[in-house]
This record gives structure tokens, sequence and C-alpha cells, in this order.
């Protein structure tokens, strides 16, 4: 008889054990790092969000929705028209997260599809406002203006949502063929341009030199003459007639001349036999 009374009390304690370990197993809701989570009590999303680790809600009546706020990257593949109106295809990169503060009203009025829904949509209107404002050359060389550009007007449009913009990369620019032809053509024009320049100052740099060479080797030469000029100058001070007698009869050999120098000679003296 004794057995049979225990039995259903036994019964009844293993309901209550199996019961409570329900009750407690769905109150217990972990957050995993990098995370936040959405509390939804009865179908009604709770102003403040769960941070990461244990916490204990009321069971059955209560979800919790976890949502991501690390960083994460999207990428988006669009395309636009320049200022010149050109067709500019582009691969963006954005750096983004989920504003913890703001994660509540985000899960509210968007859900957890908000990279498709207003985040890529965000992306893809900001490029095309930039570019809009550049000329295709301008795209190409003033990239980092243009992408800091882009940050500012994707954050502006996702900040009331609470998406924090960290970076934005234009990965890669891409024109129509007969752009990118115009512009290697351009640049090969420019380059022509660019060694032309450098010949003619190489032309002016070997004209100036013959020039310096030149006035160099003729201020020589009135140096020379006018050494020389000074040189005669100075010897007809000091010549005279004596002088020129002591230098004649200096170099002379000993032969008396045969004939002076008129037209015709006249013999000075008849060497031959008598």
């Amino acid at each position: 008889m004794k057995t049979q009374q225990n039995h259903p009390i036994a019964m009844i304690a293993v309901a209550i054990l199996v019961l409570l370990v329900v009750l407690v197993y769905n109150s217990i809701r972990i957050i995993d790092p990098g995370n936040v989570g959405i509390v939804v009590r009865l179908g009604e999303a709770q102003p403040e969000a769960l941070e990461e680790g244990i916490h204990f809600v009321l069971p059955f009546v209560t979800k919790v929705q976890s949502l991501d706020v690390k960083i994460k990257k999207a990428e988006v593949k669009t395309a636009a028209a320049s200022k010149d109106l050109q067709t500019v295809n582009a691969e963006i990169v954005v750096n983004y997260r989920i504003d913890k503060t703001k994660a509540v009203t985000l899960y509210r009025e968007i859900g957890v599809l908000y990279l498709p829904t207003v985040i890529e949509p965000a992306i893809q209107e900001s490029f095309k406002a930039g570019a809009a404002k550049y000329t295709a050359e301008a795209l190409i060389t003033e990239r980092s203006t243009v992408s800091t550009g882009i940050r500012e007007s994707i954050s502006s449009r996702l900040q009331p949502f609470g998406v924090i913009i960290d970076a934005v990369n234009i990965t890669n620019f891409d024109f129509s063929q007969e752009f990118n032809r115009a512009i290697e053509e351009k640049m090969t024009a420019e380059q022509r341009a660019l060694q032309a320049e450098k010949e003619l100052e190489r032309f002016k740099f070997e004209a100036q030199q013959a020039v310096e060479t030149a006035k160099g080797e003729a201020e020589a030469i009135m140096e020379k003459a006018k050494a020389e000029s000074e040189a005669l100058n100075l010897k007809k001070q000091y010549v005279t007639t004596e002088l020129i007698w002591l230098s004649a009869v200096e170099k002379w050999d000993g032969q008396l001349p045969t004939h002076l120098f008129t037209t015709p000679p006249v013999p000075v003296l008849n060497t031959g036999d008598q």
C-alpha cells in the first residue's frame, strides 16, 4: 500500500522538477560578445537592450533577438553619371556598425534586414549624388575627396537609424571603352609634350653653354690682343736706332748683301773675279 501511495507523489515531484527546469531554461538568455539583445515581451520591444553576458527574463512571454553590433563590411556595386555625363561603374566598400544605444530603434523600424533595406540603398544614392559633382577625370584624380564626400552623405542618411559609418573606400572605377581610350590618348599626348619640353630645355641649355663658351673665347682673344698691343707700345717706348742696329748686327751672319732691295735690285758688291 505504501508503495502505491508514494508512486503518485514521486510522479508529481518529477513533474514539478521538470517544470522548474523548463522555467529556468526559458528564463536564461546569453548574449554573445559583440552583440546586444532586443527584448520583445508580448510583442512589444522593450526600451533597453541587453548587453553581452547572461540574463534572466520572464519565460514564455519574452523573446530576445540578438543583434550584431561589431564592425561589418558592405560591398556594393553601383553605377552613376558623372558631371560630364560619363557612365561610371564603381565598387564601394563600407565599414559600418550599429550604435548600441539605438539598436532597439533600428529593430523597431527596420528589423534585422537593415543591410538591404537602408544601408545598400544609402550607399548607391550617395555615390550617385557625389559622382554628379565631378567630371569623370576628377573622379580619378580626386578619389580621396570623392570618398570623403560619399562617406559624409552615407553617414547623414543612416544616422537616424543608428548606423555608424567608420570608413568608405572606392575600390574600383570603370568607365566606357571610349572614355578609357580618350584618357590613354590624353596621357600619351601629355607625356609627349613633357618630353618635348625637356628637349627644348636641353637645347636652350646647350645653346646657352655655347654662347658662354664663345663669349669666353672672345674675351680671351681680346685679352690676348690687348696684351700684345700693350707689349708693342712698351717696345716702342724703348726701341732706338742704335738698338735696332745692335739687334741687326747681333743677327748678321757676316755676309754682305749682294743687292739693294729696290726696283730693280741694284748690285752692291761685285764678288766676281777682276
